[in-house]
This record gives structure tokens, C-alpha cells and sequence, in this order.
């Protein structure tokens, strides 16, 4: 969550924060509206996680690397809006793999891990992407489901048709995605949407 000189940015996260504890969201916006600061403390599990995280992308990219696919990485550009366009161009180029494309779309920022092409028509070309999460957990929760879906959402608006399908990509030596199709959670991410704008909403309203 992400407050700017004029609007509200929401993130995939924020979907997540939101099913899980609608209360946290009210503290998150809070702390955008410059009312209450986050307490100056960091779990180190956190921090592990992260960097075993990041770790696990790393290893999932280069071995899509090591098959012979292209890889445009957008990991340290610094500015949502210019990882945004660069993302765009990278789409455009025909790029087989764009590691934390990042996209802004109205109230929403996202930056999915990885996006791959696949050969389904867009107004890109001949191609178009599809979006991959890597996760540490063995077992696919909700959260991870609502993050792919705004990223394929995104996806979907960046290049004029819906991705198929979403992935997950959990541990293991031969990094075998778990495929999800995305109309199947389309409601569901709609619903979770729609509860969490009404929330900010009515939050900044009173």
C-alpha cells in the first residue's frame, strides 16, 4: 500500500493482508494516511524467509536460463512506473522470460516473480505471457492464488488478452510448476477486489 501525491496505490499484497485480517488492512491505511507508524521492529524468521525466498527465484530463473530461454530481469530498477514501461518494452521485444515485471494500473501496482511467453496471440504479436510465483510452502494457500490472480489481471491489461493459466513454482530440483487455470478464481479475486477497494474507501471517507 502505497500513498502518492494523488492516489492510493494497492498491491498484491494488500489482497492477501486483506483475507487474512480486514483489521490489519485499517492499520495499513493508517500508516498511508501518515497516522500511526510501523513499529521499528523486523522478525529475523521474516528476514530468512525473504532472503530463502529470493534464493529459490534465483535458482528457478537460472535454470530457465541454462535451457536456452532469454531473460530480461527488472529486479533492481528502483521506480514502479519505469519498471512498469520497461516491462511493456520487454513484452513488446518477444522476451521468453521477464523476471519481477512490474505493472500500474489504476489503484494497483503488482510485481509478479517471473512471466513467461507462450505462443497465444495478442496484440503483442504471436505471443503473449503468463505469470509464475515462486513459493517456499509445499502447499498452495488462497493468498498465493489472489497474488496470481492480480498479476494476470494486470497481464491481461498490458496485453489485451486474458493468460490462460497462473503458476505456482514450489521447491524442488526440477522446479515443475503447478498449474492453475485463471478463469477458474476469476470470482473469487473479483469478490476479494471489490471487499478490499470498499474497505479503503470507506476508510478515507471517514
Amino acid at each position: 500500500m502505497k500513498r502518492t501525491s494523488t492516489v492510493l496505490r494497492l498491491s498484491a499484497s494488500d489482497l492477501s493482508i486483506h483475507l487474512a485480517c480486514r483489521h490489519l488492512t485499517a492499520l495499513d491505511l493508517d500508516v498511508a494516511a501518515g497516522s500511526r507508524v510501523i513499529p521499528a521492529w523486523n522478525s529475523p524468521d521474516a528476514q530468512i524467509l525473504r532472503e530463502r525466498g529470493i534464493a529459490h527465484e534465483n535458482a528457478h530463473v537460472e535454470h530457465l536460463r541454462s535451457s536456452g530461454l532469454t531473460v530480461v530481469s527488472l529486479r533492481d530498477h528502483g521506480s514502479d512506473e519505469g519498471a512498469a514501461a520497461e516491462t511493456i518494452v520487454a513484452m513488446q521485444s518477444s522476451a521468453d522470460i521477464i523476471v519481477q515485471g512490474a505493472f500500474s494500473e489504476s489503484d494497483w501496482l503488482g510485481r509478479a516473480d517471473v512471466l513467461r511467453k507462450v505462443s497465444r496471440p495478442s496484440r503483442l504479436g504471436g505471443w503473449s505471457y503468463e505469470a509464475y510465483d515462486c513459493k517456499l510452502a509445499r502447499e498452495t494457500k488462497a493468498a498465493t492464488i489472489l497474488q496470481l490472480s492480480l498479476y494476470s489481471h494486470l497481464v491481461e491489461v498490458a496485453q489485451g488478452v486474458l493468460p490462460e493459466s497462473m503458476y505456482v513454482v514450489p521447491p524442488g530440483e526440477t522446479y515443475e510448476p503447478e498449474e492453475y487455470r485463471v478463469l477458474d478464481y476469476a470470482a473469487y479475486y473479483r469478490y476479494v477486489r471489490s471487499r478490499l477497494r470498499a474497505t479503503v474507501k470507506n476508510r478515507l471517507r471517514n
